[in-house]
């Protein structure tokens, strides 16, 4: 009986993918160049980048990134929380009719996250 023996390379399936933007990867790509330029240590991969900035992250770096996703979706949602906290419950209905004839604006300059244009 004739046996086969095995000899595949063995792969890795501890890495999957990650879902990034064009540029994104085009920006990573290029600091990686940059990174990997000297040939005097070992090659900087995307794992380790990855890696090395999740470590190191503080939580002044996450609340940035936060603010950059905050819609005025969130930020209703937010201010209308904090206005029944402080003046007591309204309705839906109640809360978008202060919004629109703008008796709002200025808890809204005061306490919003979001920057208000003036209307002058």
């Amino acid at each position: 009986m004739k046996t086969t023996e095995s000899n595949s390379n063995t792969k890795n399936d501890s890495f999957t993918s990650i879902r990034v933007k064009k540029n994104t990867k085009s920006d990573v790509n290029k600091f990686l160049d940059k990174a990997n330029k000297t040939e005097d240590c070992g090659k900087i991969t995307f794992d380790a980048l990855i890696s090395y900035f999740l470590k190191n992250v503080t939580n002044e770096d996450i609340e940035k990134l936060q603010m950059q996703s905050i819609t005025w979706a969130h930020e209703d949602k937010r201010l209308k929380r904090l206005w029944e906290k402080k003046k007591g419950k309204v309705s839906e209905n109640e809360w978008k009719e202060m919004l629109y004839i703008g008796q709002l604006s200025e808890f809204i300059t005061e306490n919003s996250r979001l920057q208000v244009a003036s209307n002058a």
